[in-house]
């Protein structure tokens, strides 16, 4: 999918963003620490947690601390033009 952050983030926010994104349209769940970290390349869960608290903050996510695969998205999405999530779509 070609689609386009709307705010600025990290590279690992950008990617990690993404991923959560493609993984909830492919399966319609997000996917756990340890998918991020394995499709993402980072070595340490830490610093998965921390790309995440980041997203979190800027309001990209919503984490549910007691539970599996608590990741969402957050309502932001709802409000973008031509995007069912946070991302807006790339004109080809």
């Amino acid at each position: 999918m070609n689609r386009e952050i709307m705010f600025p983030l990290t590279d690992y926010q950008t990617k990690t963003l993404q991923f959560i994104i493609d993984h909830i349209d492919e399966y319609r769940f997000p996917p756990t620490i340890n998918e991020i970290q394995s499709k993402i390349g980072i070595k340490n869960p830490g610093l998965v947690h921390k790309v995440l608290l980041a997203l979190e903050k800027k309001k990209y996510i919503v984490k549910n601390k007691g539970m599996h695969r608590g990741i969402f998205l957050t309502e932001i999405s709802q409000k973008m033009p031509n995007s069912k999530h946070l991302i807006k779509k790339k004109a080809k």
